[in-house]
């Protein structure tokens, strides 16, 4: 057994839910085992590449019973201006626990904030994530062929980023898995930062997504809030003009009433569904699918 199957048998949490009486024994009967879906494994702080960072760790979270069937990923990536935030702010955690029950296999990614590595250390660390992912795809029962991502804000640059960035842009990093590619087939994204003021010392176009427009793009998924004054609409606005007039026809944006923190924690009741059904008409968590290459 190697070392990523031991630390899942040694570390691992069960987690349940949606507990009843069973009537007949008068004891508690755990429904989620009636459930593909209901129960799941987390495992804390596992690191994806090697070296003196604490920030080289992740969180997974994955449905318990497995068998042979294949799963869907979805990266998560925490927000905080790329100077802050952690994967175990509530959102994320929540989101990871969320999509691991609806049948996802989910990690939570921490990198390196720019207090302790320059731009752009931040994306070169989510694509290491993607690429550690793709290396134990098969002992995860994960399909390589179905990973999204999705973020707030700064991560939901980085989870653009994932989406757009070919691997050949120099912007892999050291991490190591280097035989496995870190795009995803999929992105969500809210607020997202798709570029800054062109005079800022981070304004350099192949670290945003605005540098890499074309028509031949994978799914993604915007959300904007219209009275957002950190990530202007304006900005946001621009960007799916020129994906469409590029000829993109994946690209679906969502722009409604409200501030920054709109598919953070301001509205969530219309948010959630929709990037819910967003990752499921593309990713599929209940297809088996037979490719894993």
């Amino acid at each position: 057994m190697n070392s990523i199957g031991l630390l899942l048998l040694l570390v691992a949490s069960l987690i349940t839910c949606n507990k009843q009486v069973d009537k007949e024994e008068g004891t508690t009967k755990d429904e989620s085992f009636t459930s593909a879906y209901k129960t799941i494994r987390v495992t804390k702080n596992i690191p994806y590449r090697v070296g003196d960072s604490d920030a080289w760790k992740l969180d997974l979270a994955m449905p318990a019973n497995f068998d042979s069937e294949l799963r869907p990923a979805l990266v998560i990536i925490h927000g905080g201006g790329w100077r802050f935030g952690s994967k175990s702010d509530d959102v994320y955690q929540k989101m990871m626990v969320t999509y691991a029950q609806k049948g996802y296999v989910t990690i939570n990614v921490d990198y390196r904030l720019t207090s302790e590595a320059e731009f752009p250390a931040c994306i070169k660390d989510v694509k290491c994530a993607v690429r550690w992912l793709r290396t134990h795809a098969e002992e995860l029962n994960v399909d390589p062929n179905r990973i999204g991502s999705y973020s707030h804000s700064a991560g939901a640059h980085l989870s653009i980023m994932l989406a757009m960035v070919p691997d050949t842009a120099n912007l892999e990093g050291d991490g190591g898995w280097d035989e496995y590619s870190s795009r995803v087939q999929v992105a969500g994204a809210g607020s997202p930062p798709t570029e800054l003021g062109r005079d800022m010392p981070m304004a350099i176009k192949k670290w945003w997504s605005i540098g890499y427009i074309a028509a031949d793009h994978v799914p993604m998924f915007l959300i904007q809030g219209s009275e957002d004054k950190i990530v202007l609409p304006t900005r946001t606005q621009d960007f799916v003009d020129k994906m469409k007039a590029a000829g993109n026809p994946n690209l679906e944006y969502l722009e409604m009433e409200g501030d920054h923190g709109i598919a953070y924690n301001g509205q969530l009741k219309d948010t959630d569904p929709a990037l819910e059904k967003f990752f499921d008409k593309y990713l599929h968590p209940q297809q088996n699918s037979k490719n894993n290459k």
